[in-house]
């Protein structure tokens, strides 16, 4: 048997019959394929860690303790994590915005992430309101982590380079986070 919708019946062998729809609220929900598409985006932009800022590059520590859990009453605080480190990404781009890469796909690619970045805020903004016991050792452990960053940027004079560290920082959290975190809600 073959339904054929349109916007306020379904047609069963040549019979009307009106059905109602009721909308799933998808708030409060973390995107998975918005995540995947910005770690491709972001991956892509630069490709592999340059050769040339090898000798630059540093090590920030990874602040994994935000985005582990060891039991379900804990995925609250590891969407928390999440969202915050989003709004994080954002305002380091926000405060920089002014860099355009070493070439137009680069760019366009940086301005793609940024633009999924804050869709990705923007949908899942009821998170932050959420409540998790563990989340300020959490957000407290990002803080770190995303000062480190800026203040790498800053002295590293915002070059290519440091751009470039940026970029593997976020390729590596994006990744942990797909990855790692099997009981966070993600809408596939």
């Amino acid at each position: 048997m073959s339904l054929l919708y349109n916007d306020k019946y379904r047609v069963v062998k040549n019979k009307r019959q009106f059905i109602k729809v009721w909308s799933r609220p998808t708030n409060c929900i973390l995107r998975e394929y918005l995540l995947k598409r910005s770690y491709t985006v972001i991956e892509t932009a630069g490709g592999l860690f340059p050769v040339q800022c090898l000798d630059e590059n540093v090590v920030i520590p990874f602040p994994q303790n935000a985005f582990e859990s060891d039991n379900t009453d804990q995925v609250t605080g590891v969407e928390k994590s999440v969202y915050q480190t989003l709004e994080n990404i954002n305002a380091l781009f926000e405060k920089f915005e002014d860099y355009t890469g070493p070439d137009q796909r680069f760019t366009e690619n940086w301005n793609e992430f940024r633009g999924l970045v804050y869709r990705q805020i923007k949908e899942s903004k009821c998170i932050k309101s959420e409540a998790a016991q563990d989340f300020p050792s959490r957000e407290a452990s990002l803080k770190v982590y995303f000062e480190t960053i800026t203040s790498t940027l800053k002295e590293k004079d915002f070059s290519y380079c440091a751009w470039e560290i940026v970029r593997k920082e976020i390729l590596h959290t994006l990744k942990f986070v797909l990855d790692v975190n099997s009981n966070v809600k993600f809408l596939r």
